[in-house]
């Protein structure tokens, strides 16, 4: 399965411990060269464990200006718009986003979108995590936002509420 990931599934999972989980749902995860040069710059605490990270692989968008038109025309970060120009040049199965602006965007693109949270909701139906509700609570306690009804929403499917 072909699966590119943006900035904010890597971050978000690096801050509460939980980066692996995309390896266990996803196996290999690409990122484009802006995901990976934004996540790995500063002291953010993805920084080390996505240079670590065997299973996360670089790859540049082949036309670039795909991309500066994508972000300019779609107001969306370079990143969002290197992820999904690059899910378009590699047919990937998955792109994972959490942005609802970028969402919409590849959506309308016909691509595959699911992001952190659906992330969580696949490691646990693949047995993965027996429970999301701890890492949705550190999540929000680390500064995601989510709101309550996505929450709660999320507690119903997980069938934790």
């Amino acid at each position: 399965m072909i699966v590119v990931c943006d900035t904010t599934p890597l971050s978000e999972l690096a801050k509460v411990g939980q980066l692996t989980l995309l390896q266990g749902v996803f196996g290999q995860v690409i990122v484009p060269q802006e995901v990976y040069n934004e996540v790995t710059t500063g002291n953010h605490p993805a920084v080390v464990v996505v240079q670590a990270a065997t299973w996360i692989e670089v790859r540049s968008v082949q036309d670039n200006s795909q991309v500066v038109a994508l972000q300019e025309r779609a107001k969306i970060h370079r990143g969002e718009a290197a992820a999904i120009i690059l899910a378009e040049e590699l047919g990937a199965q998955q792109v994972l986003i959490d942005d609802l602006r970028a969402r919409r965007v590849a959506k309308a693109r016909l691509l595959p979108v699911t992001g952190t949270i659906g992330t969580l909701l696949l490691a646990k139906e693949q047995g993965l995590i027996t429970q999301v509700k701890p890492i949705l609570d550190d999540l929000i306690a680390v500064g995601k936002r989510i709101s309550p009804q996505l929450y709660q929403d999320v507690l119903v499917i997980a069938q934790e509420f």
